[in-house]
């Protein structure tokens, strides 16, 4: 059985800019859904950030945790903001 491999380009902002110190990555992976590459990626950068207050986009559509990655997505994971 071939791995499904992909590459995504993960855009950061925010805090996820702050904490990593740069604007974005690709990242070769097997994740299936935006919660497994979240995952991935908080196992690398140790966000310690709950994932229930974070939003993500992928290819610039709000989508569920759920959503399935395919190769050359853009994801972008969205921190709480407030307006005023």
């Amino acid at each position: 059985m071939a791995v499904d491999t992909k590459s995504i380009l993960v855009e950061y902002y925010a805090f996820f800019r702050e904490a990593i110190g740069r604007k974005g990555e690709t990242i070769v992976t097997q994740a299936a859904t935006a919660r497994d590459l979240f995952a991935e990626i908080d196992r690398k950068y140790a966000f310690q950030t709950d994932h229930e207050k974070i939003r993500v986009a992928v290819n610039d559509c709000i989508v569920t945790w759920e959503t399935r990655l395919a190769d050359g997505d853009v994801v972008v994971f969205l921190t709480p903001f407030g307006g005023g």
